[in-house]
């Protein structure tokens, strides 16, 4: 990514690119161009600020040099190939900075940071950026740290920088503790004037660490942070959710509309996904009468055969599982589709906004109608179907950097309703 930094104090970075992890970062994946507000100020003093309109203590920086700065910026990353910046600017009227931030910035190809100084920006300065933050409730008298504070909290996110990539995986703010405050870490000794390390940390059980972790995470949150404390409780959906499968109409690889035959294993896995995570029923549908028979013996095997007697749990899935013939048969037998929502996770429909899990997570969470989940088979649903959807979750991508994307309907399913309801 490239970081382009407007600033009249650019000498202040030289040091701080060349230290530590940002260095590694800013010789690596990470390309950070400084801008010298100055040499776009005005006159032959190269002024960029001027006394209040209405009077007023200080000087404020003027609308001229600083968008004239950014467009010098534009030009070049045109020049390069690359993408206009993302602007933003840094003063204590913009939102919190955060890690949810830091996460989003470094998915960025290009961003630029504009420092301000002395009473602030021009307030026409804020019609040429996208957005606007703040390192906290605090005034400083330039956005220079806050600017370095970006770059270090982003930098470390890019790959190859930290030694270990799972280093910012587990961490204080991070999503894989629900946004808390990380558990307690420990090294040798294991004991040290009479403090000690916990008994569970060596003893090798990685279920029950996992286990102590979570709880301290929780803790430590609720003691340091009760600010913080709801983030480590996921809301639960307060709507009910099923769950279809849809073998028609789908796409095979070539982008024609085919009906594909339905597996054991697809029945079997998304129906214990479904009821794992509260689901109220999986919808098998398919137009061909031979396999809709087949899916009943399946299901009959497991629910009232020997397969119960073995695996009684398989049942309890099984149980859960309904055949129709079309999804519009689907939408009556669930009361019609005026009175539910259908969500797909499709990423082929186009001009239709994505909506993030967090977002969809929120929606479930408030009262409302019944949510239908639909997964093709195949290379996907129709695009017809697509839609009609109400509603599109943002896709799921491999991991980053991957050129491999491909995932079977099963772990598609199951991460899914992991992301709205686990």
């Amino acid at each position: 990514m490239r970081l382009s930094v407007v600033t009249l104090f650019p000498e202040l970075f030289e040091p701080f690119l060349a230290t530590s992890m940002v260095g590694r970062a800013a010789t690596g994946p990470m390309e950070v161009e400084l801008t010298n507000l100055r040499e776009f100020g005005l006159g032959k003093h190269r002024s960029v600020d001027d006394t209040p309109y209405g009077g007023g203590s200080g000087m404020v920086l003027r609308v001229e040099p600083l968008v004239a700065a950014l467009e010098s910026i534009d030009a070049k990353a045109t020049a390069a190939g690359l993408p206009l910046a993302h602007r933003v600017l840094l003063s204590p009227q913009g939102k919190r900075f955060g890690q949810a931030k830091a996460h989003e910035i470094a998915k960025r190809e290009h961003v630029a940071l504009v420092c301000g100084r002395y009473e602030g920006f021009d307030e026409r300065v804020r019609s040429f950026v996208h957005e606007e933050l703040s390192l906290g409730d605090f005034v400083m008298t330039g956005g220079e740290v806050a600017a370095m504070a970006v770059i270090e909290a982003t930098s470390r996110l890019l790959p190859g920088v930290l030694g270990n990539e799972e280093s910012s995986y587990a961490e204080s703010f991070s999503p894989a503790l629900d946004g808390g405050l990380e558990y307690p870490q420990y090294t040798r000794p294991a004991e040290f004037r009479g403090m000690t390390v916990p008994e569970v940390l060596a003893s090798g059980h990685h279920g029950q660490i996992e286990a102590w972790r979570r709880e301290q995470v929780a803790a430590r949150t609720n003691l340091r942070r009760p600010d913080l404390a709801g983030a480590t409780e996921r809301p639960a959906p307060a709507r009910k959710i099923d769950v279809a499968l849809v073998h028609h109409p789908v796409l095979d690889r070539d982008g024609g509309v085919v009906t594909t035959a339905m597996t054991n294993l697809d029945l079997h896995d998304l129906a214990r996904s479904t009821v794992s995570y509260g689901g109220e029923a999986l919808w098998i549908v398919h137009p061909i009468e031979a396999q809709r028979e087949l899916a009943k013996r399946i299901q009959m095997h497991w629910v009232e055969g020997s397969g119960k007697r073995r695996i009684p749990d398989r049942a309890t899935a099984l149980e859960r599982v309904r055949i129709a013939d079309s999804l519009e048969a689907v939408y009556e037998a669930l009361g019609g589709r005026g009175e539910i929502e259908v969500w797909t996770t499709a990423a082929r429909a186009k001009n239709r906004a994505v909506v993030r899990y967090e977002e969809a997570r929120a929606r479930l969470a408030e009262p409302g109608k019944r949510v239908l989940v639909l997964f093709g088979t195949g290379w996907g649903l129709a695009p017809d179907l697509l839609d009609s959807a109400d509603l599109r979750l943002e896709p799921i991508a491999g991991a980053k950097g991957s050129p491999y994307n491909h995932l079977s309907v099963r772990a598609a399913c199951a991460i899914t309703l992991d992301r709205l309801a686990g």
